[in-house]
């Protein structure tokens, strides 16, 4: 986390004197988009005969943004054209692949829905233009209309797999704090910025949130007993309970599938340090021994590595150690102030926060500390990063409009999009793939 969240780096500064800045140094790399983006065609899902019936473009819509989202596709210029040649492929019964092409469309989908009280299915069948071959027919059940959208994210999953042979986002999600009146309260929304809900609903101050054991759980600090805490909170029912709670800070959870432990900050020695524990607070272990800040861990994929944020060198700094704690290792050596390192799924990338003329911006470099690209820039603090299950999406905490609010962006920082709108948010955590 970082200065616009106040959690842990700037709460651990209480801790110790402040230091002097370093001199800044420029280190700018400029890189194009590389993703293959392909229109595609969505023509307005019809019902079945006798089916209950949903806003007209309620699926293709929400597809066309999913699509657009994951990099990799584009809508057609207008939807009309598309709906009209659509029917016109209804009225010859079959498909008019060179009228399609004429539109510049490299794929259509066409979609079929079913609503009756017992629940909301639909059949898609998505063709390549230039090829005239079905890529894909499937059906998808198991659906109500209230949750409509998730049957649209699912559909457009399936066609980013098929088609790109990557992983879909579509039906991933995002937790976040929100600032609603006094107090900070857990949210979560869809990866496409719907849907937000809070979580808790406590009245008091929470943070540094993370997803947790097989994405079923939520660990994040909360000041619900006075002290900053470590809670679990289970999606299936929302129940919560404490897991750490030592006397004072209990921060920046990071989750690891592969070593089933729980890294994070703590400060109840009196100085800040990192730490591992299981996924109830038991069998702790610490990690780094320093008289300076250590906070803010982030595991490899594999599990044996992780970066981390300590001004042992006089500034916050980025450090590289093996996972019982060994061979730790400066890797930033740039810019006076980095920080919130969080490593990339891929296991290639790491994306940072930099401090550069008197804001904060948002950085990839390589895992060796090599290769700085920044992502962000302009005017106000672009803070928080974390990536998107699949390595190719960074969502992030920005100011840009005046209030803290979550973006997203592709991992070459194109295509920045924001997601909330209300109030002030920060601090968002992107699930891994969800079942």
């Amino acid at each position: 986390m970082t200065r616009c969240s106040l959690f842990p780096w700037m709460l651990l500064c209480l801790l110790i004197p402040a230091v002097s800045a370093f001199p800044q140094e420029q280190h700018t790399i400029t890189i194009k988009p590389t993703s293959f983006v392909a229109t595609i065609a969505i023509p307005d899902f019809a019902p079945k005969n006798g089916s209950q019936t949903i806003s007209p473009g309620a699926f293709s819509g929400v597809i066309y943004r999913d699509l657009e989202i994951s990099g990799f596709f584009r809508r057609p210029r207008n939807q009309e054209f598309v709906n009209d040649t659509h029917r016109s492929d209804k009225r010859d019964g079959k498909i008019n692949f060179p009228e399609w092409n004429r539109l510049s469309c490299s794929f259509v989908l066409k979609g079929i829905y079913n609503l009756t009280p017992e629940g909301l299915t639909a059949e898609c069948l998505l063709y390549d233009v230039k090829t005239g071959q079905r890529v894909f027919g499937k059906a998808f059940s198991g659906y109500t209309k209230k949750i409509q959208r998730r049957l649209a994210h699912e559909i457009s999953d399936e066609i980013v797999r098929y088609v790109t042979h990557e992983p879909g986002i579509a039906s991933t999600r995002i937790v976040f704090i929100g600032k609603r009146g006094k107090s900070k309260e857990l949210f979560i929304m869809d990866a496409d910025g719907h849907g937000q809900t809070p979580l808790t609903s406590d009245g008091n101050l929470a943070a540094t949130p993370s997803w947790g054991y097989e994405s079923s759980e939520i660990y994040y600090t909360s000041y619900k007993e006075y002290n900053p805490d470590l809670w679990v909170l289970r999606l299936s029912d929302g129940k919560r309970g404490v897991i750490s709670s030592y006397p004072g800070f209990n921060l920046s959870p990071a989750w690891c599938e592969k070593t089933r432990r729980i890294a994070l900050t703590l400060s109840k020695d009196g100085n800040s340090e990192i730490y591992t524990m299981d996924p109830r607070g038991k069998n702790l272990k610490r990690l780094t021994f320093n008289r300076a800040i250590d906070s803010s861990p982030s595991w490899s994929p594999e599990g044996n590595r992780m970066v981390f944020t300590s001004d042992r060198s006089g500034s916050p700094q980025i450090y590289l150690m093996d996972s019982e704690g060994l061979n730790v290792r400066r890797i930033t050596r740039q810019g006076s102030y980095n920080d919130s390192s969080v490593w990339s799924p891929r296991g290639d990338k790491i994306a940072f926060v930099s401090r550069q003329g008197g804001f904060f911006h948002i950085f990839l470099m390589g895992v060796q500390g090599g290769g700085w690209i920044q992502l962000t820039s302009g005017q106000g603090n672009n803070e928080d990063p974390g990536w998107a299950p699949d390595g190719h999406h960074i969502v992030f905490t920005s100011d840009r409009t005046g209030k803290p609010q979550i973006y997203i962006m592709l991992e070459d920082g194109t295509d920045q999009r924001q997601l909330t709108f209300e109030q002030s948010n920060q601090s968002p955590a992107w699930s891994p793939f969800l079942n």
